[in-house]
């Protein structure tokens, strides 16, 4: 059974939404922007960033998918027992945005849901206290040190990846980015399973 454990320390907050290359970033910062306003309208009249034009600058695109035409989003009941699996089960698992594209009111997903999400989002905090943002999209399933990036701000913050590439999710056209990072952008770090026991393992200084 999941614990409940809503309230994070706010370095994980903050440091997912500065750092994160997985989309996450991004999204926060207009999902912040429609929650700051009820009207229809207003989230009508949202201007969005060139989010192309951002991993154009930023990386080498592999593939630009709408989330219609992917076989790879998870039902809420398979992110869960995706993530479950792997040993992420302290945090509840999050969904912000809705298969269709809408944004809204962040909800913990259900483990015996259909609806599907492009983006999933839990956290991990290993035995010594590194906190890890563990986010899934289009299948794929990335791990960001939100604190030890937050408290090595000199460098390019670090991202455990099963692949070369990077998933991404862009709000304003319901699309995942699959992108290579640059070097000076993001340090990927390439591992063979992201789990507890890898993050738990993991030598950041390395």
């Amino acid at each position: 059974m999941k614990k409940n454990k809503s309230k994070l320390p706010l370095i994980i907050i903050i440091s997912v939404i500065c750092v994160s290359f997985a989309g996450v970033g991004i999204c926060a910062l207009l999902k912040h922007s429609e929650k700051s306003n009820d009207n229809e309208d207003y989230l009508q009249n949202i201007e969005y960033p060139d989010v192309r034009a951002y991993f154009e600058e930023r990386s080498d695109i592999v593939s630009i998918t709408p989330v219609k035409d992917s076989s790879n989003t998870l039902s809420e009941k398979g992110a869960f027992e995706e993530l479950e699996e792997r040993g992420f089960t302290e945090y509840p698992i999050t969904a912000d945005y809705t298969f269709e594209g809408g944004a809204g009111n962040s909800v913990d997903i259900s483990y015996d849901s259909d609806a599907l999400h492009p983006l999933y989002r839990t956290y991990y905090i290993t035995s010594d206290d590194v906190y890890w943002a563990i986010t899934m999209v289009d299948g794929k399933i990335m791990a960001t040190p939100s604190s030890y990036n937050w408290g090595h701000t000199g460098g390019v913050p670090i991202e455990l990846s099963e692949t070369e590439e990077i998933a991404s999710y862009d709000l304003s056209t319901n699309s995942i980015y699959l992108t290579i990072p640059f070097d000076s952008t993001l340090d990927v770090r390439i591992v063979d399973r992201i789990d507890a026991e890898t993050l738990e393992s993991f030598d950041l200084e390395d």
